[in-house]
């Protein structure tokens, strides 16, 4: 009788060790966050992209104005502390490495999605601290909702407890839009400067 707690606890340690076996064998299923590494945007025919109506300082800005030119459009803000500057950036070096023939049939776009604070020339400058060639424009939010909407990007407004009051978190993409005002590609926040630049090129030939 008195082998019987001794035999319970033997079986009890042999259950145990076989059941820690399994649960470190076995994969836990993947979050969506660890799926997802990059922004996924699903492109229906004849719905995604198109054109759209902001404004530049004041005047009104359409995609369309920009026909026979190759259109690289980035969503952010000029108050964005690190995300924005670095695409900004990267996007700047990649035209950089374009021909002034090449350089001539590029329109890089920059859409505020912060109109609030990015009125007047404040977007404009920011922009062009990057690039020359690079345009701020921005619009209600009604008109920058629909904008970002065409474009499955998105953005929210988070509080901070910063001077600025809050914080905008968006999507980090580059979106390449064709000569005809088509839709041709997305290219990642982790793009460099030589993926910006043959991107371009492949659409220019």
């Amino acid at each position: 009788m008195k082998k019987t707690p001794i035999l319970i606890a033997l079986f009890a340690f042999v259950v145990g060790i076989i059941t820690a076996q399994y649960l470190l064998s076995a994969k836990p299923s993947p979050s969506p966050a660890s799926v997802q590494t990059g922004t996924r945007v699903p492109v229906v025919a004849g719905t995604f992209g198109g054109d759209f109506t902001l404004t530049q300082q004041g005047k009104p800005v359409k995609l369309s104005d920009f026909q026979d030119k190759v259109v690289m459009v980035y969503f952010g803000y000029s108050s964005c502390p690190d995300i924005c500057p670095t695409s900004l950036a990267i996007i700047s070096a990649g035209l950089k490495t374009l021909t002034a023939e090449e350089l001539a049939q590029v329109q890089p776009i920059f859409i505020s999605v912060d109109p609030e604070r990015d009125g007047g020339d404040t977007l404009m400058n920011y922009a062009q601290h990057f690039h020359p060639n690079l345009i701020g424009i921005t619009g209600t939010a009604a008109e920058v909702q629909q904008a970002t909407r065409q474009y499955g990007a998105f953005y929210a407004k988070v509080p901070s407890k910063s001077a600025m009051g809050y914080l905008v978190d968006h999507t980090s993409n580059t979106y390449l839009i064709s000569k005809a005002g088509k839709f041709v590609t997305i290219l990642p926040h982790n793009m460099t400067p030589a993926t910006v630049a043959e991107s371009i090129r492949q659409e220019l030939q």
